[in-house]
């Protein structure tokens, strides 16, 4: 991840391209320096340079130049782009930027899309991190089709993940037609996905906190929409930029997907590490499920991403999942016990499962949180034998073809 700073004579547009920078998914951290009229600008005593340096240009762009060149000397190896206020500048002015250190020019009003295409090309050329992954942190929560638990495992898994790794967890819910993250965790939520892509011009990671509800647990959630109508004023494109913008800014990333999928949707999947396909044992789910990791596939998403949980499982359920693993060539990820009355009645008292970690479920989710993020769990006191082996199934992802 790179570090960056903006230089304008704007507040308003410093704000903007701040935003912009976060919403590449590829920058931690920003800073915000000014130029005076008189050409003074303010870079703390001692401020380390920063990996990028966004220079907003005016119209006198000399002080800009000026303060590039200082950069440039101080820090030969950090990139420097101009944004220029004109769509072709002046082969004077392109000449004086190169002199200062200037490496590429992009145009006002800057496209969030374009600068991630710069960003990633530098960091591919100057090895800053070592690779240029996007994806390194979301996981993606997608049914298989409707009813299976998808919300239910999502912020069941987003919880445990919460205390287990005592870090930063937000849960966007972009399950269509409408979201139910916050039902099943009782939150009143002011702010929703709406409000977040409405105001894409200004959403940084401190905009973004102020739009999430905190649930009791420290989990932080980015609520779905209460009206099915309201995804028609949600351009699906701009929820890239949300999912970019939370993995900058938090250490783990939970999309509930719900289980509408069509191609549109890929550049948000695309930026996922992995993709949790939820699935039941019964004829429909294991149908749909077949197909739709054949679909996935063929539209270009990685295979190797994807892993298959089985929810509301039973010990009977393991002969018709053979036959799947071998249709599918792929092994069962994980398998969640089927605990009806514990389930009905948290999702009716609007909490997560919150039983001890002798409990099946809770168990099993926990495990599940343990294998996703690395982290290892101490074996619960009194464990029966062999407990493990049958709630819940960690293998290789593919299977050969025996």
């Amino acid at each position: 991840m790179l570090t960056a700073a903006v230089v304008s004579p704007d507040a308003a547009s410093s704000d903007y391209l701040r935003a912009c920078l976060q919403q590449t998914g590829l920058v931690h951290s920003v800073v915000e320096w000014t130029v005076s009229n008189k050409g003074e600008w303010n870079l703390g005593l001692g401020e380390k340079i920063p990996d990028v340096i966004l220079l907003d240009l005016p119209r006198e762009a000399e002080p800009f130049f000026a303060l590039a060149a200082h950069l440039h000397r101080m820090r030969p190896g950090a990139r420097m782009i101009a944004s220029a206020p004109v769509q072709n500048p002046d082969p004077n002015l392109l000449l004086t930027a190169m002199r200062s250190g200037v490496q590429e020019f992009l145009p006002k009003p800057i496209n969030p899309a374009q600068l991630q295409e710069t960003l990633a090309r530098f960091i591919q050329e100057s090895r800053v991190d070592g690779t240029c992954v996007i994806h390194n942190k979301a996981l993606v929560v997608m049914g298989s089709k409707g009813g299976v638990g998808t919300s239910t495992v999502a912020v069941n898994l987003g919880v445990q993940i919460k205390q287990l790794t005592k870090k930063r967890v937000v849960l966007l819910d972009f399950a269509r037609p409408v979201g139910h993250v916050s039902l099943l965790l009782d939150l009143q939520p002011r702010f929703t996905i709406r409000d977040a892509v409405e105001n894409l011009e200004r959403l940084d990671g401190h905009f973004l906190a102020g739009l999430l509800t905190q649930h009791k647990t420290g989990l932080e959630v980015l609520p779905g929409t209460s009206q099915p109508e309201e995804w028609q004023q949600i351009p699906v494109a701009s929820l890239s930029r949300v999912v970019n913008l939370a993995q900058s800014v938090f250490d783990h990333v939970l999309v509930d997907f719900g289980s509408q999928y069509s191609p549109e949707w890929n550049s948000t999947l695309r930026l996922a590490r992995l993709i949790l396909i939820v699935a039941e044992a019964n004829v429909p789910s294991l149908w749909t499920l077949e197909r739709q990791l054949v679909a996935t596939a063929a539209l270009g998403l990685d295979p190797d991403r994807m892993r298959i949980i089985i929810n509301r499982w039973n010990r009977g359920d393991d002969q018709a999942l053979k036959s799947v693993e071998k249709n599918v060539k792929r092994s069962i990820f994980a398998r969640l016990p089927n605990d009806f009355r514990q389930v009905s009645e948290a999702i009716n008292l609007g909490v997560p499962l919150s039983k001890n970690h002798n409990n099946a479920l809770v168990s099993a989710f926990r495990q599940l949180a343990g294998s996703l993020t690395g982290v290892p769990l101490a074996p619960p006191a009194n464990r029966r034998a062999g407990l493990d082996e049958f709630l819940f199934a960690l293998r290789p992802t593919r299977m050969s073809n025996r």
